[in-house]
């Protein structure tokens, strides 16, 4: 696995489906992703695309029941002796990969207040992580955790440390589960959604906050969201998802400045530009995302592509990823 060294994670072909009573939901489909140490990646499309279930395959926390990965590799390069293991064949209960969630892959997840457990303090949930993955006492825990609460800007980190979640604001809750995220150290940073539900300023300090620690722990990130302007302020490379699949990815320049598919170009255009003194109206993508349990053939974003149907697009074979120029990548059968 040399050829993989350079990389912290890379994912190849990484299929994820769930079986309901309905039929099946295939929510990754074929997803395949690098991440470099110290870099990071913005896995950016419409909700329910399929990029919370991508990450959740990483850390291997999908219902057991429901859920399984039936297809492709998640190679992991570890911190400590630079193994590089295939999280896909772990024991998604075992001490292998309890030891790896919260110490060497670490996320935040979207919704702080379920994430956070109301019946116990915020310090003693930061603690409960240090101890877990340090061999330390319980006084050294608590100054670590203090000191973690202090670096995501939360003043009086002291008195914070002792409070239960619902006493703290949405922004507070948010920066608590960073400083949990963080507090030993991962190599590797998965941020679902981290802004949902914050006011712009709030948005604003969070993006700069994980920007900061990112260069302070040189830690590399994976951040999921559907919002463009967190994606601008963070990525240094794109992966835009549709339906479970990846349709384009690519430098944030790239995918910017040049977007090929029409699904990203759709994305684009419909962003408000701030001081903009025309009064065209923003350009919507047309329809909706199809029903998950619909096995659709050729093109899934066919059914809403506004100016690019072709006869081939409705074949029985996917369009394949095409590298348009040296790391862009784009899957639709204008470019193949």
């Amino acid at each position: 696995m040399k050829e993989n060294e350079q990389y912290l994670l890379k994912i190849n072909n990484l299929k994820t489906y769930f079986y309901t009573l309905d039929g099946i939901v295939r929510a990754v489909e074929g997803v395949s992703l690098s991440i470099k140490p110290g870099k990071t990646i913005g896995l950016v499309g419409e909700s329910g695309c399929g990029k919370s279930v991508t990450a959740h395959s990483i850390l291997r926390l999908l219902p057991l029941k429901t859920c399984k990965i039936i297809e492709g590799e998640i190679l992991f390069q570890r911190q400590n002796n630079h193994e590089i293991i295939d999280l896909t064949k772990v024991d998604p209960q075992g001490s292998l990969i309890r030891s790896i969630r919260g110490k060497e892959i670490a996320m935040i997840f979207q919704e702080p207040m379920t994430s956070l457990s109301p019946v116990y303090t915020v310090g003693n949930q930061i603690i409960e992580a240090i101890l877990l993955h340090n061999q330390i006492e319980y006084p050294e825990a608590r100054e670590h955790a203090i000191s973690m609460l202090k670096s995501v800007g939360l003043g009086m980190a002291e008195s914070i440390i002792d409070e239960y979640p619902h006493r703290l604001s949405g922004g507070q809750r948010q920066r608590v589960m960073i400083a949990m995220a963080l507090s030993c150290n991962p190599s590797l940073l998965i941020a679902d959604e981290p802004t949902t539900a914050l006011d712009v300023t709030i948005q604003a300090q969070i993006m700069e906050l994980l920007k900061s620690l990112q260069k302070q722990f040189n830690m590399a990130v994976l951040i999921i969201t559907h919002n463009l302007g967190v994606i601008a302020e963070m990525a240094d490379e794109i992966v835009v998802m549709y339906l479970g699949r990846i349709v384009e990815k690519g430098s944030l320049e790239q995918v910017f400045e040049k977007p090929l598919h029409p699904y990203t170009i759709g994305l684009i255009k419909s962003i408000p530009i701030i001081g903009n003194q025309t009064k065209k109206r923003l350009a919507p993508i047309p329809g909706s995302v199809p029903d998950p349990l619909a096995v659709i053939e050729g093109c899934a974003f066919r059914l809403r592509c506004p100016a690019y149907k072709q006869k081939e697009c409705t074949g029985h074979k996917e369009s394949p990823m095409v590298e348009v120029e040296p790391g862009h990548y784009v899957s639709c059968l204008l470019y193949s």
